[in-house]
């Protein structure tokens, strides 16, 4: 599926948090052009509009902006070599790494990078109603797509930092004094924005899914999740109803529908957020993964040579050779996690015939040279980032009988390749499993069994207990996962492994629905996928329907809105549907079910005023730091240093820092 990724045009732009006048990026003037000329042209007010999407790829499908949704919340767990670890410890400061890659929050370059949308966005809503040579169908269009994307960086903005500088208007001189607008007046105007949005669309009779552009119902299902977010944050309880009837508007609207295979959701097939059947808008990535090299834009902020510098490697990934999602490198263990004799990595043999690079292992039992693809990679990655919580993989297991997301979302089984079987020093009665991870006590007398049967036939990986656990405990608010030194012999009491990677920070079930089995099927966890990043879907419409009841004091209709979605994904003849009572936690769990690793789950405990205790209940990795101040992430450093107006707390006329930071 053909996929655009557009040149970013350079717009009247500047930074709040850059230091000094010479980091700032002045309008490019090629040629002698002037914005005025540049978007009177049919041309360049699209290639205007077409920018504002740019700096969306910062954040969906990228690892930084993943930490900032997922990590420190009840679901994820950070991997040996996480690299935002400060994120789930709750260590985080407002000091501006910029390019560090260690363990970098990236607050600083995501306050630009929203703060330079913005402004695109700004430029678009005043250049595109005074360009004559677009009809007004495309008019009403781009002022629907800007005021939409305008509301999107803002919603962000606010959800992180709470109240905020709010412009209205391109930025076209240093600003030394920003205020920060209140968080009501904030979502007040974003409501707005989407308003403008919708009526845009419907003027514009813009209602279609095409290319990963917004239209009319994006704009409605966005201002359903801003509506739910302002009843749940604010207390603003009236907006529950209008949430519900936004949601509903979408459910009923026929733009969205359900596979009656929950899998092929997440297909490949299916990625184009265009094209797939569920997702109502999405952040859109190119097909040409060598050459994307404007999938996401340089920093408006320029170095001490006047260069325009890059985003951190944690939000570019390769850098600005090529770009394109991360999310598939992000949920899976090590690819040599101690499994030398299950396969490998792959590379036990290189044979270069007819100018091409083959990969084969050798059969230890045979003696065949087995061809396992030229990049077989699999038990996962290099790097572990994420693994799942234990309260994660229980909520899963539990409705492993009944529901079709279970099996479509954890990973818990890596195979040999074929031609493999039988070659292992360790199980030498192996067939096609080479790891398998348990969800269940070693311990339990079914543990006990199933340890008993993979003897010799493969690895065997228990939650907790055993030869190899996951985790240290079995009670969530408890469990980590389990480490060992490099060197240290015999942990986890099996004297066939002496190595730090068969510990659970390294080894784990992974979270498979955002592999790419496409580019290569024996790899599906390639440096790099064209995958798009779904943003807002069919399914949330429902979660944020039946949370709306919930809030409104409809308990039985909110259980009824849930078992709607539940008898979708329900496993065909099981009964799938929940009973009894329902409360926010009911809600949460449901979310933490369809939406785990789609950069929502931060956000939805800070908004429901759960996250600090969700995370002492289910994240010890977090529990013994977190505290109130962590509803708020703390103003980049590089900000306070730019303003002239710093006061020590809350102020109309200065700015601070967030309380606690």
């Amino acid at each position: 599926m053909k996929k655009i990724i557009y040149t970013i045009l350079v717009a009247t732009a500047f930074m709040l948090s850059i230091q000094s006048c010479e980091e700032f990026l002045v309008e490019d003037n090629k040629v002698g052009q002037t914005a005025d000329l540049t978007y009177s042209t049919n041309t360049g007010i699209q290639g205007l509009v077409a920018s504002c999407y740019s700096f969306a790829r910062t954040f969906y499908g990228k690892e930084a902006g993943l930490g900032l949704s997922e990590m420190g919340t009840d679901l994820f767990y950070y991997g040996y070599d996480n690299k935002q670890k400060s994120l789930n410890s709750y260590n985080i400061t407002s000091v501006s790494l910029d390019g560090n890659t260690a363990d970098n929050a990236c607050l600083d370059q995501y306050w630009e990078a929203f703060y330079c949308a913005v402004d695109v966005c700004n430029t678009a809503l005043q250049f595109v109603p005074l360009c004559e040579v677009i009809s007004e169908s495309t008019r009403s269009q781009f002022m629907g797509e800007a005021y939409f994307l305008r509301a999107f960086y803002y919603f962000h903005m606010v959800n992180i930092w709470g109240a905020i500088p709010y412009n209205e208007e391109a930025i076209n001189s240093i600003i030394t004094n920003p205020t920060r607008t209140s968080e009501e007046e904030v979502y007040t105007n974003i409501l707005s924005d989407l308003d403008k949005s919708i009526a845009a669309f419907q003027d514009a009779n813009y209602m279609i899914k095409t290319e990963g552009r917004a239209s009319y119902w994006a704009a409605r299902a966005l201002k359903a999740r801003v509506l739910l977010y302002s009843a749940s944050w604010l207390g603003k309880t009236e907006n529950y109803g209008l949430a519900k009837t936004e949601a509903e508007a979408v459910i009923n609207s026929g733009i969205a529908s359900f596979y009656s295979n929950y899998s092929d959701t997440w297909s490949m097939n299916n990625e184009d957020v265009t094209v797939n059947k569920e997702a109502i808008w999405g952040v859109t990535y190119s097909s040409d993964i060598a050459t994307n090299v404007n999938c996401v834009p340089y920093r408006y902020k320029t170095g001490s040579n006047g260069s325009q510098l890059q985003y951190n490697g944690l939000i570019t990934r390769t850098g600005y050779s090529r770009g394109g999602n991360a999310m598939l490198l992000m949920f899976v263990g090590m690819w040599n996690n101690g499994a030398s004799d299950l396969g490998g990595n792959g590379k036990e043999t290189f044979v270069r015939a007819l100018g091409e690079s083959t990969y084969y292992i050798t059969n230890i039992a045979t003696g065949d040279k087995v061809y396992v693809a030229d990049t077989y990679s699999p038990y996962g990655r290099g790097f572990t980032r994420y693994l799942p919580s234990l309260y994660l993989w229980n909520l899963l297991e539990d409705n492993r009988a009944t529901d079709q997301r279970t099996e479509g979302t954890i990973l818990d089984a890596y195979t040999i390749a074929p031609g493999l079987q039988g070659s292992s020093k360790n199980y030498p009665l192996i067939q096609d499993t080479a790891i398998y991870y348990c969800g269940m006590d070693a311990n339990s007398p079914k543990g006990q069994a199933l340890q008993a049967w993979a003897k010799d036939r493969y690895r065997i990986q228990f939650q907790s207990g055993g030869d190899i656990p996951v985790y240290t405990s079995s009670d969530p608010s408890k469990a980590l996962p389990t480490e060992a030194a490099k060197g240290v012999s015999n942990v986890y009491g099996d004297a066939r492994y002496n190595t730090y990677k068969i510990g659970g920070w390294c080894s784990f079930p992974g979270i498979k629905k955002f592999q790419d089995n496409v580019f290569n099927p024996a790899y599906p966890t390639h440096d790099l996928s064209s995958r798009d990043a779904f943003v807002l879907r069919l399914a949330e419409m429902y979660l944020i329907k039946a949370e709306a009841e919930l809030g409104a004091g409809n308990s039985s209709a909110a259980l009824a809105t849930l078992n709607q979605l539940r008898a979708v994904r329900a496993i065909p003849g099981k009964n799938n549907s929940l009973s009894g009572s329902v409360n926010i936690n009911t809600i949460l769990d449901e979310r933490a079910i369809e939406l785990c690793g789609e950069q929502q789950r931060w956000f939805d405990l800070k908004r429901t005023k759960t996250l600090v205790d969700r995370v002492k209940a289910y994240n010890a990795q977090a529990s013994g730091q977190i505290q109130s101040i962590h509803y708020y992430r703390p103003i980049p450093q590089a900000q306070l240093d730019a303003v002239t107006n710093l006061t020590n707390g809350p102020d109309p006329e200065g700015f601070w820092q967030n309380p606690g930071y």
